[in-house]
This record gives C-alpha cells, structure tokens and sequence, in this order.
C-alpha cells in the first residue's frame, strides 16, 4: 500500500513537540525505519543489529529538527539515517572503516519527482556522507561509550530518551545544574552508578516522573558535562 506523504509528515510534525506522540510515531514505524535502513544498506537488518539502534536515533533526531519546507519526511530522515550510519562505519566503535556505497536510486520510492524536481536531495545525501568526520567527536564518542557501559547506557540509545519539550529540557537542565553545584555530585554519581536522587531532593524540587524516564541522558549528560568531552558538551544544555 502506498504511503500517504502529507499524512505521515504530519505525524512528524506532531512528534517534534510532543514526546508521547514521537515515542508512539517509533514504535508504530519500526517496520519502515528497519526497511528504509535496509534499502540504505542493500541489506535486511534487523533489531538486534546495531545500524538499527543507530537508524532508530538517527530517526528521532529527524523528527526533532523537521519541518515541511524539507519535504518528505521519510527523504529527509533517509539523509539523516545514512548520515549517522556512514559516522558510526568509519568510527573505531563499529570496527569497521567503511562508507556506504549506496547510489541516490535506493531512495526511489521515498522520493518523487512531483517532490523536488531537481533532484536537490540527491545532491544533498552526496553532501552529507562526504563530509570528514570530527575525529576528535569520533574518539569522544568512542570514550564516552566505554565510560556509560558500567550504568548499562546505550551511548546510540540516548535520543529514544533525550527532553524533547522546551519545558522538559529545561527541567532536565535544573537537574544537572544541581548536579554541579558545589559540592557537586558527580562523585556520589560515579560511586553508586546511580543518579543521587535523595541529595538532589535536598537541592531541588525534582520530579520523580522526570528522573525516571530521563535517567539514562541524565545520567549520561551528567557525565559528558563533568568529563573531558568539549565537543559533546556544547550539545547540553
């Protein structure tokens, strides 16, 4: 059955703000997100691959910076999903020093020429996967995975559980400033492999709700802002 483009662009458009209906939005596309990284790939993955995990964030954070002037959503997460993959493919974490090889006919479909006539996304995908990758994030990166495994943190995983509103980054941004203040609580952090809970109470008014289902990008942010990641660290708040 095909696609209706205005519809699902709409349900992205949705999803931007509001995190219930993103998370609904993955959930209900997983099928189409592991189909489109497949026709990116030229091969079937599945989900205990790792390009899905990386395809899965890579689609949340299509969702976060979409709108319509763009497109099609799904071309445009297509962009982004080849992206992410061809960073992860040259960086040491995948063991693999690789860029796809995939030609712009593998969007057909995702595409059309009513769309953009002058095959702008084309020339865009050539763009993006020929950008140098920042080795200094690369090896950021790579740092700050060996250093979230002890919490049992999925370092790709981290946008599934990102603040997606204004008003929950700045939520999440009060905790991890309480985080850091004097004396901060980095080392209770490190020590427990758990978010020092009952000494942010004493510090702030924090939701449970909140550390709950943010937990793993506290955590992880927590880390990245006390640590030695400059790059990653002008991607906080």
């Amino acid at each position: 059955m095909e696609r209706d483009v205005s519809v699902d662009n709409s349900r992205a458009i949705r999803a931007k703000t509001d995190d219930a209906a993103r998370e609904r939005f993955l959930s209900e596309e997983r099928t189409h997100i592991l189909r489109l990284t497949g026709r990116i790939l030229g091969r079937a993955i599945t989900d205990s691959d790792d390009e899905w995990s990386i395809a899965l964030m890579a689609t949340s954070e299509a969702l976060g910076s979409y709108d319509v002037s763009r497109g099609s959503f799904w071309s445009y997460a297509a962009i982004v999903i080849r992206s992410r993959l061809n960073d992860w493919y040259r960086s040491p974490a995948s063991g693999r020093s690789e860029e796809l090889m995939v030609a712009p006919d593998t969007f057909s479909g995702e595409l059309t020429d009513s769309e953009d006539g002058t095959n702008a996304l084309r020339r865009e995908v050539a763009e993006q996967t020929s950008v140098s990758v920042d080795t200094g994030l690369r090896d950021e990166i790579e740092a700050l995975t060996q250093e979230l495994a002890p919490y049992g943190i999925d370092f790709f995983a981290l946008a599934e559980v990102s603040p997606k509103t204004a008003k929950t980054r700045t939520a999440c941004g009060e905790v991890l400033a309480a985080m850091r203040t004097p004396p901060p609580l980095i080392p209770l952090l490190r020590e427990r492999k758990l978010l020092p809970i009952r000494e942010l109470g004493q510090r702030i008014r924090v939701s449970r709700k909140l550390i709950d289902r943010h937990r793993r990008y506290l955590i992880a942010a927590s880390l990245i802002l006390s640590g030695d990641y400059p790059g990653l660290a002008e991607y906080m708040p």
